[in-house]
């Protein structure tokens, strides 16, 4: 596993970003993957999908996926048919191919996503914050907890829902066993409407017997 590293913006993120570099090249390849997972696909928080931490699960997402592949279409970039256009790698890679100034407001667009990322990756104290925190540096803003922190003021505190809130409240530890279970507990289902609107219990359904009835035995010739 990587060995955790100081804040990006402890030494700086050219800085930063060289000691991570380093630490990969000196880490066996099998241990780097098995990190990769950990962090990454292990909790929403750290999800490297965009949409995952606007849409969730929710049909908006597929649509939003449409929309940026096209997006990516009108300049060139075809992707894979494997290939989710919401990965940030592949974001960052549609960034490098725009002109500074179009590049620089496509990062803007999601700084506030990466933001968010950058501070679960500290949660968790993983090195991996400083490539994050770079992106938030390249979008403008050195300060990527300051974009949080905005989020909290009281002029923009209307502005958030109670089911975002309760999203950022149940992912916050999201890779814990407890984390897992609670942002991925299903809803219970309601077969045919006999669970009412305030009650979880099914309603007790009269068992019926339907008396069967006795064909005669058909008599001999």
């Amino acid at each position: 596993m990587l060995t955790p590293l100081y804040p990006a913006e402890a030494k700086g993120s050219r800085e930063s970003l060289l000691d991570c570099i380093a630490g990969m090249a000196a880490s066996d390849l099998m241990d780097l993957q098995a990190d990769f997972v950990d962090i990454f696909d292990r909790g929403r928080s750290t999800s490297l999908n965009l949409f995952e931490h606007i849409h969730g699960d929710s049909r908006d997402r597929g649509q939003a996926m449409v929309d940026l592949l096209a997006q990516y279409q009108e300049i060139g970039l075809n992707l894979q048919t494997n290939e989710l256009p919401d990965y940030l790698p592949i974001y960052l890679e549609y960034a490098s191919i725009l002109d500074p100034v179009a590049a620089r407001a496509a990062l803007e667009e999601i700084v506030h996503l990466v933001a968010h990322i950058t501070a679960a990756l500290e949660r968790r104290e993983s090195p991996w914050v400083a490539v994050t925190a770079a992106i938030c540096h390249l979008a403008g803003a050195s300060d990527w907890r300051s974009l949080i922190a905005q989020e909290t003021q009281p002029e923009t505190q209307s502005s958030i829902t109670d089911a975002t809130d309760a999203q950022h409240a149940s992912t916050h530890n999201d890779w814990t066993p407890e984390g897992l279970d609670a942002v991925w507990a299903e809803e219970p289902v309601n077969f045919l409407g006999t669970c009412g609107a305030q009650q979880q219990v099914p309603f007790a359904q009269p068992i019926q017997f339907i008396p069967h009835v006795t064909q005669p035995e058909p008599t001999g010739a």
